[in-house]
C-alpha cells in the first residue's frame, strides 16, 4: 500500500444509457469500451497500464502518470476516441451504439490497497456525471462523444494552446455538486467528413 499522493491526469470514459440496455448488450458494450478505449490510447501515444485502471461497470477510469504530456490526452486522445467511436457506430445497431462522456482532470491520488483515492479523483468522477454533459450529448444525436473538463484543465491545457482542440468550442457550465462549487467546460466534437 502506497499512501504517498502522486500527480496524475484522470481520464474517465462513461457509456451513455448503459443501465437501459439488456444484460447481453451491456456485456458486449463493456468489451467494446475497452477495445475502443485501448485502441484510441495506443494511437494517441497515451500509456495504458492495467494497474492504473479502475473498472466501474459502465465506465473506466484511467490514471495517467503526471510525466505524460496532457496535450496528448486533451487533443490526440479526444480525436482518436471520436474517430474510433464513429467507426464503432457504423458497425453497430442502435441498441448497441456506444456514446461516451469523457471527463478530463488532473491532481493528486494515493493507492490504498483496493484502488486509488483522492479528492481530485472524486472531482473527475463528478465531472463524468455532470448533468450538463449528459444534456449536451443528448442534444446532439449524431455525436458520439462529449468532453467535459475541469476549469483547471481548461485553463492549463486547452486555452493556452491555440492548435489544440478549438478552445472556443468549449462551453462554460456551472459545476456545483456535493463538495464541488466551480465551473467546468464542455465540448461536443463535430463529425468529420
Amino acid at each position: 500500500m502506497d499512501e504517498n499522493p502522486t500527480h496524475h491526469s484522470f481520464v474517465i470514459a462513461d457509456i451513455e444509457g448503459y443501465g437501459r440496455r439488456s444484460d447481453e448488450d451491456q456485456r458486449w458494450l463493456r468489451n467494446e469500451l475497452y477495445w475502443v478505449f485501448q485502441t484510441s490510447l495506443m494511437k494517441a501515444d497515451v500509456p495504458f497500464a492495467p494497474k492504473l485502471t479502475q473498472d466501474r461497470g459502465d465506465s473506466v477510469i484511467l490514471l495517467v502518470p503526471g510525466s505524460e504530456p496532457k496535450r496528448n490526452i486533451g487533443d490526440a486522445l479526444v480525436q482518436q476516441l471520436d474517430r474510433e467511436l464513429t467507426r464503432h457506430a457504423r458497425r453497430s445497431s442502435e441498441p448497441a451504439r456506444m456514446r461516451l462522456r469523457l471527463a478530463l482532470h488532473a491532481g493528486e491520488v494515493a493507492r490504498d490497497g483496493r484502488g486509488w483515492i483522492g479528492r481530485d479523483l472524486n472531482t473527475a468522477c463528478r465531472l463524468a456525471d455532470l448533468p450538463a454533459a449528459r444534456e449536451a450529448l443528448a442534444a446532439e444525436p449524431d455525436a458520439n462523444l462529449v468532453v467535459v473538463v475541469s476549469d483547471e484543465w481548461y485553463r492549463s491545457v486547452v486555452r493556452p494552446d491555440p492548435v489544440l482542440v478549438e478552445h472556443f468550442a468549449f462551453r462554460r457550465v456551472p459545476f456545483v455538486v456535493k463538495e464541488v462549487d466551480d465551473h467546468a467546460w464542455i465540448h461536443v466534437p463535430r463529425k468529420r467528413p
